[in-house]
């Protein structure tokens, strides 16, 4: 959950640092978006794992 709430926040931050710079504001929400798969996908949501089953 922790992980989750600082990806939402390291998001907004690369969002307004996107339109800060000049860049489109297209440029700023599919950054945002990346980081927030990213930070998501490492494990603030479902631990990392996207469905898959521990093969062992």
């Amino acid at each position: 959950m922790i992980q989750l709430l600082i990806a939402i926040l390291v998001a907004a931050l690369v969002y307004w640092l996107c339109l800060a710079l000049g860049l489109p504001a297209i440029v700023g929400i599919v950054a945002a978006i990346l980081v927030l798969i990213g930070g998501v996908g490492s494990g603030g949501l479902a631990g990392g794992r996207l469905g898959g089953r521990n093969r062992l």
